[in-house]
């Protein structure tokens, strides 16, 4: 099978690359603020490799699919950063969990490794954004870049843009993004919604980045927390990066480019 990229809406995507099948953030349960039906549990949950989450935001971190993952996939790892190990523990999935931080290098099989970056965010708006370090120093929330011998895909997680994100990525130098569009402002906050970067700072990291291929992701799924996709378009002004949105549940080939780091 071609190596592929399904979005599953909001922030979840299914990754099939070199004989993996690996979940990233997939919200798959029903709720009253979603605006369209999840995709079947039992389906996505077969033959998984590996769940990576970002954070423990329940649109990124949903745990009662992780009950269906562990049915319907019990050899699967599930990968969180290390403050939520112990409430992923708390599940009892029987899931093999592996705590993560930002520098961490992991090796998914011996043609895929992943490389944990850090992520600026808010558990509550009042917590203000940060990496979300804790009294142990560890950040809770991360971002993702999975390297292939073809393609390296970043997923971002939720984050708002920094000085040491952009610096840290474009050592990475990503080949795909997956950035948040939805943005941030004064009412939404005052909903209790915690923003992330918006489309013209999304199109500005990935440029600065040497991003090649930018898939815009959090803007369809919650009520009250959408954004038109097109704005990326009209942020485009280089023509440095081709900016691609995907039908939800269609997967995508995902393109081979010549890498020397991998």
């Amino acid at each position: 099978m071609a190596d592929q990229l399904t979005w599953l809406g909001q922030a979840g995507f299914r990754l099939e690359v070199a004989g993996l099948r690996i979940l990233i953030d997939p919200f798959l349960s029903d709720h009253e603020s979603r605006l369209y039906p999840p995709p079947s549990q039992e389906s996505e949950a077969a033959e998984v490799d590996w769940l990576l989450v970002t954070h423990e935001h329940l649109d990124h971190f949903d745990k009662e699919f992780v009950a269906t993952l562990a049915a319907r996939s019990p050899r699967a790892i599930l990968v969180v950063p290390r403050p939520l190990a112990d409430e992923a523990a708390q599940l009892e999935s029987g899931l093999h969990i592996l705590g993560v931080q930002p520098g961490d290098t992991i090796e998914l099989s011996p043609q895929v490794g992943l490389r944990v970056l850090p992520a600026w965010h808010a558990v509550e708006v009042l917590d203000g954004y940060s990496d979300g370090r804790d009294s142990t120093g560890l950040a809770r929330f991360v971002g993702y870049v999975i390297r292939t011998p073809g393609t390296s895909i970043y997923h971002s997680g939720d984050t708002i843009v920094t000085a040491e994100l952009s610096a840290q990525l474009a050592k990475e130098h990503p080949d795909v993004a997956l950035l948040p569009i939805n943005g941030r402002d004064y009412y939404r906050e005052g909903k209790g919604l915690v923003g992330n970067m918006d489309a013209r700072e999304a199109m500005q990291l990935a440029q600065e980045t040497g991003v090649k291929i930018l898939i815009p992701i959090h803007w369809d799924m919650w009520m009250g927390n959408t954004v038109n996709p097109g704005s990326v378009i009209d942020e485009t002004s280089t023509g440095t990066v081709h900016v691609l949105t995907l039908a939800r549940f269609v997967p995508l080939p995902l393109p081979a480019f010549a890498r020397a780091d991998v």
